[in-house]
């Protein structure tokens, strides 16, 4: 608690200042309210609201700019919700979404281009941009940008003289030797936002869907089938359950972590603040990249997290946004929440670098993006849920001893399916 009141007066001093946004005071009759919906949870609610409120109390007091943050439930369900408002009054100017919001946001007439807004996006992570450009434009400013990451039970892992595994063989050996009967030495099944970066950092660089994933137009054609690219990572990853000490749930697996009751686990960078506030005590957290598949998967880690999505077109939305994406605002929602700034200039601000010289392991995130091949993308898939749910009980499915050939056909066939059924219905 103590960490997050620092944060948020820091934030005070530092946003207060506005320097990017010059302007005089507003009459109260111009006063103009920009609404945002957000799925920001626990510490990371509080710290979007702070900021929130401190623009209200700085450069949207200057230019009659009113924030209105409201939380509206996980990912998904802003989706569902603005969905259902579109056409109405209802719908926000601007909600945080991620990247399985994008193939039903890149159809909408709604919507409003980053650049029919013409938000400088010049500072913007590259890798951020391309994972929300389509063949219409950037749909959404990236905001809330992580990476996923192995996290590991570091005085386990000490104790045992082991270390965080960098291929798939590597952690199938670790996961035996950490496990035991009272401690799982991993939990978790993968689903599409694994997927991701196990098939996408395959050979340098690979793709899931064609027309790179469907960002240069909708995917047509399924890859990870033909290209064998998602048979090499159930081979690997069998390999990994066979070791004895896995634990395939699909739910609860932070906590499962966090209690000791296993000792690694697949996870977004972003809840990386909640899980050391929870093993307070108990154990020290490691991070490390995730393990490839093979030698010859080095394209590294794609890009998740969310973006913000505009359906206003008005410079209260551009001043709002360029605030959200400035380099200060941008190092302060990292060092609160575990996301890895989007704005390039963030990494250079004094406030950033003293965070990372007392918490390196923030760094192994943003090195990790930083590093990795500009050509991976998330992939862009309609029924994404869907889709995410049934990687996760086809992949359990063949731990369970389904084959793994038969596994990889009955997955091609439910993508092709929803991709010809999107498209006969657009």
């Amino acid at each position: 608690m103590a960490f997050r009141k620092a944060v948020f007066f820091s934030i005070m001093i530092l946003v207060s200042t506005a320097l990017l946004f010059a302007g005089g005071s507003a009459e109260k009759s111009q006063v103009t309210t920009v609404t945002i919906w957000h799925s920001a949870q626990g510490a990371n609610a509080e710290v979007f609201e702070s900021i929130a409120g401190t623009f209200n109390d700085s450069v949207g007091k200057d230019k009659g700019i009113v924030i209105e943050a409201i939380y509206q439930g996980k990912a998904n369900d802003v989706l569902t919700k603005v969905n259902a408002a579109t056409g109405t009054s209802s719908l926000p100017d601007i909600a945080m979404m991620d990247a399985t919001a994008a193939t039903d946001m890149n159809q909408s007439s709604y919507l409003v281009t980053v650049d029919r807004l013409g938000l400088d996006v010049s500072d913007i992570l590259p890798c951020g941009i391309s994972s929300y450009t389509s063949e219409k434009g950037l749909l959404a400013v990236p905001f809330n940008a992580s990476a996923l990451l192995y996290y590991y039970n570091k005085t386990l892992y000490d104790s045992l003289n082991v270390t965080a595994p960098s291929t798939l063989d590597e952690m199938a050996a670790v996961v035996a030797k950490t496990g035991s009967a009272q401690r799982a030495g991993f939990a978790g099944v993968p689903a599409t936002f694994e997927l991701s970066t196990f098939i996408g950092a395959q050979n340098g660089l690979s793709y899931m869907l064609n027309n790179r994933n469907g960002h240069d137009g909708a995917a047509t054609e399924v890859l990870f089938g033909k290209e064998g690219t998602y048979k090499a990572f159930l081979e690997k990853w069998k390999k990994v359950y066979d070791s004895g000490a896995y634990n395939a749930i699909s739910s609860g697996v932070t906590a499962e972590f966090t209690s000791g009751r296993c000792a690694a686990m697949l996870a977004s960078s972003s809840n990386l603040a909640s899980v050391i506030a929870a093993v307070e005590g108990q154990f020290e957290v490691g991070v490390a990249p995730v393990p490839m598949v093979d030698e010859k998967a080095t394209g590294g880690t794609v890009i998740s997290g969310g973006a913000l999505f505009s359906f206003t077109d008005s410079d209260a939305v551009k001043t709002v946004l360029q605030y959200l994406v400035s380099a200060e605002v941008q190092s302060l929602w990292a060092q609160g929440t575990g996301y890895v700034p989007v704005n390039v200039k963030s990494y250079e601000t004094a406030s950033y670098k003293a965070f990372l010289e007392k918490n390196p392991m923030y760094e192994v995130a943003s090195d990790a993006l930083l590093d990795s091949n500009p050509g991976l993308a998330n992939v862009w898939v309609p029924s994404a849920y869907s889709v995410y749910y049934a990687f996760q009980a086809n992949i359990a499915d063949v731990l369970d001893g389904k084959n793994i050939d038969e596994a990889v056909s009955e997955m091609v066939e439910i993508v092709e399916t929803a991709i010809s059924s999107y498209a006969s219905q657009n």
